[in-house]
């Protein structure tokens, strides 16, 4: 049996997706993915960079590889790029407002990250758009509804714009198992309900999506791009 492929995904009717959530979600690969999933569709995409704050995963690391994808990246270059300050490509505002492109947002992974979103938030507003926020319950930022919901609500004040849906993304790294997709999935619509937001997608790893296409969610799937630190050499 086939695989899903990533057009079965449902897209964002809105010009802008952000993604926000904290650190150890996975938030940066499933910006990616989505992205990737966007374009596949032939949807004109490109993918931005405000994750600057606490980078530790950023798109701009794997701009020649998503480039070759055909994904346009905009990020911090250069010199730039080192800095964990927020130091970031004047391109975004003309990106913002552009009418000719699916614009995905990496944004900040806790509310001192999601501040940058709010610099951005008059031209996010004007053009339309979702702010998804990724939750993987086996990381200790959603260990229970209650920790999500107080995320959530700091996020939203610290960007100065509303969360829409939640991306599920239960995931134990290399370890993860289709049991734990299923359980994980359950604790995140546990989470989504505390907040009352819809669970858009679930995040899966390609290689396990036949083990979890007979969940009633869309899936996106998920292939593995970005490296820890000591992967990259």
């Amino acid at each position: 049996m086939n695989a899903p492929a990533p057009t079965e995904l449902p897209l964002s009717p809105h010009p802008v997706v952000a993604f926000t959530g904290p650190f150890g979600t996975g938030k940066t690969e499933v910006a990616v993915s989505y992205a990737l999933a966007a374009l596949a569709q032939g949807r004109g995409t490109l993918i931005v960079d405000l994750d600057v704050v606490t980078p530790y995963h950023r798109v701009g690391d794997y701009r020649g590889q998503l480039a070759n994808k055909g994904l346009q990246v905009i990020a911090a270059a250069g010199a730039l790029a080192s800095f964990e300050l927020p130091s970031v490509s004047p391109k975004i505002a003309a990106a913002l407002r552009s009418e000719d492109n699916h614009v995905v947002l990496d944004g900040g992974g806790d509310p001192v990250g999601a501040r940058l979103l709010a610099v951005y938030a008059t031209e996010i507003a004007a053009r339309g758009y979702d702010m998804w926020l990724a939750v993987n319950p086996f990381r200790p930022s959603a260990s229970s509804p209650q920790a999500v919901a107080e995320q959530a609500r700091a996020i939203e004040t610290a960007s100065r714009l509303r969360l829409t849906g939640v991306a599920a993304n239960p995931h134990l790294g290399p370890l993860t198992e289709p049991a734990h997709i299923r359980t994980g999935l359950e604790e995140v619509r546990r989470s989504a309900d505390r907040i009352g937001l819809p669970v858009v997608f679930l995040a899966a790893e390609a290689s396990l999506l036949d083990d979890v296409r007979s969940l009633a969610v869309p899936v996106l799937p998920v292939r593995r791009l970005l490296r820890q630190p000591w992967e990259r050499e």
